[in-house]
Order: structure tokens, then C-alpha cells, then sequence
């Protein structure tokens, strides 16, 4: 039977798929229905979750040196970044889930990073973009609040505070049109070992590409809000999900 054949069924069925619809795509008002729009631009629970470890190939220019690097981490919470300058291997960072370390371009010993440096490690990937996708944040212990809306260069963003187990605070911006986190903000130093002093710091991520079924970018800036002067510019040559590490690398060299 076509409920459309009695009188009024068929104004009733439209204005049923006009409320779905807009249902589907009203302005959120609460912290977890930005979450969840930012979950399903990112390519869904299931995809953002199989993401068990990761490799990265980066590009590094800050204003006094230029280098190439790997970045790889793993679940439940490490990570290592091994530095190039003019292809040779110069310095090493990681981070085994407890200790952080590095080696300094010499011999074959490594020293415990500061407890600062450690922190500013495991903050890297806690926070989405890498391993965990924004709706895993609160699962594991962190808080994220809903500031509301802040315009910058034209465009309304979501602004959510995250407020990691340890304190950290950072605020990220999702633009109200991908639903993809494209600038975080937050006072700290840009490399707390070589220079201590924070300052408020923007990084604006681009150029956004879809990897075994969730979407990473491949290119971001790091710019001194107090100054406006641009401190780091890092591109992604190449993202591979779930490759195979070895755990014994997060530990030593």
C-alpha cells in the first residue's frame, strides 16, 4: 500500500525526510556531537582504531637548519623520530610508554630526556592526528571541553579544549566545513631541550589525504602567535599505517 495514495500522507512523509535532514546537518551544541562529526570526517571509529601503529616520512625547515626524518609510533603509547642531516643519521628521540630518551649523533649511548621533554613525547601522541582519533581522548583519562565558536581569518571554528591526565592544555580548532582539526593552539616551547622558554604557539594543519581509510595531513606550520614568526614547516612524504615495528626500537638504538 503507498501511504502517499490517502490525503496528507504525502506532506507528512516530506516534512519527515526535511526533519531528518535537518537533524543530520543543524549546528552542534554539545561536545560530543562535535566529536562525533569530527570522528566520521576522519573516516569512522573502525578505521581510526585499526591504526595500531604508524611510519611517517617528514620534511623538517625551521629558520637555522633544514633535515629529513622518520617518525614511527605504536599503540598504546610510543614512539622514536630518527633525524637526518644531508642523509646522515645525526639524532634520535623516544619515548618506550615510561622513559624518554635520545642519542646525540656520537658513539652508541643515549641519556634520558628531561621530565619536560618526556612530557612534551608522549603529549605528541596522545593528542589526535597520529595514532588516536579525538573520540579515544576521554577513554583514555583526558577531558576535552567545548569552548564554542572563535572566528579566525573568516572562518567560524569548533573550539574544544583538551585537558590531557597530566594537565597539559592545549585548544584544538575543527573548521566547521571538513569537520577535520586543521589548528591547535597552546603556550610552550618548540623545543624544550634547545630553547625552555614557551611561548604561544599555532600549528596549522593542511594538505589532508586519505590513508588506509582516514584522512592525515601531509604538510603543517608552527607559528609564534606573540610574533607572527614562523618557527617550523613540516611536510609528510610518505604515511604508512600499521607497518611492522619492532618494540625493542622505543627502548634502544
Amino acid at each position: 500500500m503507498n501511504v502517499t495514495s490517502f490525503p496528507g500522507c504525502k506532506s507528512l512523509a516530506v516534512l519527515t525526510v526535511a526533519a531528518v535532514l535537518v537533524a543530520c546537518h543543524h549546528s552542534p551544541r554539545t561536545v560530543d556531537e562535535v566529536i562525533d562529526r569530527n570522528t566520521q570526517a576522519m573516516g569512522g571509529e573502525r578505521a581510526i582504531e585499526a591504526v595500531q601503529s604508524i611510519a611517517v616520512e617528514l620534511h623538517i625547515v625551521d629558520p637555522g637548519f633544514t633535515v629529513d626524518g622518520t617518525y614511527r609510533a605504536a599503540r598504546p603509547g610510543r614512539m622514536r623520530i630518527d633525524v637526518k642531516i644531508e642523509g646522515k643519521h645525526a639524532f634520535t628521540e623516544a619515548f618506550d610508554g615510561e622513559r624518554g630518551w635520545q642519542w646525540k649523533g656520537e658513539g652508541t649511548t643515549t641519556v634520558d630526556e628531561s621530565a619536560k621533554a618526556t612530557a612534551a613525547l608522549r603529549h605528541g601522541i596522545e593528542l589526535p592526528g597520529h595514532l588516536y582519533g579525538l573520540h579515544e581522548l576521554r577513554q583514555r583519562g583526558n577531558r576535552i571541553d567545548l569552548v564554542g565558536r572563535e572566528k579566525i581569518e573568516g572562518i567560524g571554528y569548533y573550539a574544544l579544549r583538551v585537558t590531557l591526565n597530566d594537565g597539559y592544555t592545549t585548544t584544538l580548532y575543527l573548521d566547521p566545513k571538513s569537520w577535520l582539526i586543521t589548528r591547535r593552539r597552546d603556550v610552550r616551547p618548540l623545543h624544550v631541550d634547545i630553547d625552555p622558554t614557551p611561548t604561544t604557539i599555532e600549528q596549522c594543519m593542511s594538505d589532508f589525504r586519505q590513508v588506509a581509510g582516514v584522512w592525515f595531513s601531509f604538510a603543517n606550520t608552527e607559528t609564534d602567535l606573540t610574533t607572527g614568526k614562523l618557527l617550523e614547516t613540516t611536510t609528510m612524504g610518505a604515511i604508512t599505517v600499521n607497518p611492522k615495528i619492532d618494540a625493542e626500537i622505543f627502548r634502544t638504538l
